[in-house]
């Protein structure tokens, strides 16, 4: 799967959400001990500054919740083995 922020312009091929959030939570700028952490201070930024809910709970509602609010985009992979 191709997962892409969408403001950012930036893209991860990866097959888990968990994995997609320790790629975010390595490449922020701020530094966290653990992924519950850092959705929890990724929530907290976008609820005061943007006005938006994301869950922070599990990697699963985060990822969803930033799909809903169009902050991230998922595309299958395309192709032989998904290489492509």
């Amino acid at each position: 799967m191709k997962y892409t922020l969408i403001r950012r312009n930036r893209s991860l091929r990866t097959t888990s959400n968990h994995e997609f959030v320790s790629w975010m939570r390595k490449n922020d700028l701020q530094q966290w001990t653990n992924n519950q952490d850092f959705m929890k201070g990724y929530s907290k930024r976008k609820s005061t500054f943007e006005g938006l809910e994301i869950r922070f709970d599990n990697e699963q509602n985060f990822v969803d919740d930033l799909q809903k609010n169009n902050l991230l985009k998922i595309e299958s992979s395309k192709g032989l083995f998904g290489l492509f």
